[in-house]
């Protein structure tokens, strides 16, 4: 079933730190929610400069949370880069927590992340450009 759910945690300000794992170099990215608009975000990675634009593609209700419970919900996202789509970001959520989180390229690589809330300042990664 797909839903029309927000994608936003408005606990983090709309912000998440993430990291690789599994591959050399480590990877950091930011991944910033428009709160303004559910089907617009951005990614940026650490050392790189600028964001990369994202579009909402879809979210979809893996399980019904019971008892009060938030549902569990998975969102892709896919980079908007000109002139062709690059990757998407795939991720699955309770409310806040993030329980799978990963990138997966054209190529049909994927890299794993997980959340990295120690680097999140003040609604933005520690390590990102103010």
């Amino acid at each position: 079933m797909i839903v029309a759910a927000p994608a936003v945690w408005a606990d983090q300000d709309n912000v998440r730190c993430l990291r690789s794992i599994g591959v050399q170099p480590l990877l950091r990215i930011q991944l910033g929610l428009d709160a303004t608009n559910d089907s617009s975000g951005h990614v940026l990675y650490q050392g790189r400069q600028g964001a990369i634009p994202l579009k909402l593609l879809k979210v979809t209700e893996l399980r019904r949370g019971a008892g009060g419970r938030p549902s569990e919900f998975e969102t892709q996202w896919m980079e908007a880069t000109a002139p062709r789509l690059s990757g998407r970001y795939v991720y699955t959520h309770e409310g806040a927590m993030i329980d799978d989180f990963h990138y997966i390229r054209n190529d049909g690589r994927i890299v794993q992340f997980v959340d990295d809330s120690d680097a999140l300042e003040a609604g933005r990664c520690s390590w990102a450009p103010p």
